[in-house]
């Protein structure tokens, strides 16, 4: 049977463990998980573990407790799941340290057929040295970065790893043609994913609520999602439907603090300005009408498949890697940048269960397809070829 490796970060959690539920069936799967300790949370490690397993490799099966355990053990089951855990500083010589004690204790790691990274980290220089001469793929999530977001430390990761990398996959068409604009070298090295729902989000054993008529924005509160234009159109639809609630709900990043933050005089908008738990997803999702992501600038959204995951529709602004995954471009999607657009569509679907209706069987349909069987085929596909 094939070996491969998977490497990844929390950051990815929720794709991630969509793709590796299918890639181990069909192949001999080693996975290594690397956790900061900014990224406990997406495992449901507290801190004070996090603080315990410092430094440490271990097996996810004494890492993963209670119900986390049982939640995930559908999508790691038969699969070897390693949990490194790194210092927050890259270049801590710990990090470089813990590659070493595991490569060195499990050298069938350096035997497999195919190593998949899913993550680039100064981190990693030791892994890619002993890796050097190995068939390299690399799911990209990101060619180029965000509006408003800085991508140096990035674009050096990419300049020293990029030429031993085999083949590089994204997860929309968009993505994929970004990525050969910007890196011509590579552009006949890439493959195209689709992205599957993320269907470990939506809490199991709990009966879906009657839906209440509330619109969320979810997510990292950063510049490129356009959280401000969601805030603008709020605004002036939330005295006209003052029984609607408008809900921004996700972690501001550094250095970024949007006005309505802290100035926000409607009672039926509400600001959750910190990181969302799964418990917490779930009250905000399940019973919504609709989830608006007015994003400036996207490849892809993770977003897009957490909402389908609670069969709830999205309308999206029309950026070419949103559309992708929008099922109908007319009633679901707005004019990048546009407020006045955004509020029209917002308003327009407030007032349209059919249209909603209408939306949420076409999700359901989309759910229905194992998108990640298609995924897996399309990678072994790429990697026999190497």
């Amino acid at each position: 049977m094939v070996k491969v490796n998977y490497i990844t970060r929390p950051w990815f959690f929720d794709i991630s463990i969509e793709f590796i539920k299918e890639l181990k069936e069909h192949v001999e799967l080693h996975v290594i998980l690397i956790i900061a300790p900014a990224t406990l949370g997406y495992l449901g490690i507290s801190k004070t573990d996090g603080e315990k397993y410092l430094n440490k490799t271990l097996n996810i099966k004494d890492v993963l407790k209670g119900d986390n355990a049982l939640k995930f053990a559908e999508y790691f089951d038969g699969a070897n799941v390693f949990c490194k855990f790194e210092q927050h500083k890259e270049t801590n010589y710990h990090n470089a340290l813990a590659w070493i004690k595991l490569l060195s204790k499990n050298k069938n790691l350096l035997k497999a057929d195919y190593t998949i990274i899913e993550s680039l980290s100064l981190a990693d220089w030791y892994f890619l040295l002993r890796f050097i001469n190995k068939k390299l793929a690399y799911i990209i999530h990101d060619p180029i970065a965000h509006s408003g977001e800085e991508r140096g430390r990035v674009d050096k990761l990419n300049n020293i790893y990029f030429p031993y990398i085999n083949q590089f996959f994204t997860y929309s068409e968009f993505a994929g043609k970004l990525f050969k604009q910007n890196f011509p070298k590579y552009k006949n090295l890439v493959s195209v994913f689709q992205m599957p729902v993320y269907h470990s989000l939506n809490l199991g054993g709990k009966q879906p609520a009657e839906v209440k008529s509330k619109v969320v924005f979810f997510g990292r509160i950063s510049p490129y999602k356009g959280v401000e234009l969601f805030y603008k159109a709020a605004s002036n639809l939330a005295n006209r439907y003052p029984a609607t609630a408008f809900i921004i709900a996700g972690k501001t990043i550094d250095d970024y603090h949007p006005a309505f933050l802290s100035d926000n005089p409607h009672n039926n908008i509400t600001i959750i300005n910190k990181f969302i738990d799964l418990d917490e997803l779930y009250e905000l999702m399940n019973d919504a009408s609709f989830c608006v992501l007015p994003y400036l600038d996207a490849t892809q959204s993770g977003v897009i498949m957490t909402a389908y995951a609670f069969n709830l529709p999205v309308l999206v602004s029309d950026c070419e890697g949103l559309l992708e995954y929008c099922f109908n471009t007319t009633h679901f999607s707005f004019k990048n940048g546009d407020a006045a657009d955004l509020e029209t569509k917002m308003e327009k679907l407030l007032n349209s269960g059919k249209l909603l209706a209408e939306n949420k069987i076409q999700i359901a349909n989309y759910n229905a397809f194992n998108i990640s069987e298609k995924n897996v085929r399309t990678l072994l596909n790429a990697l026999t070829v190497l």
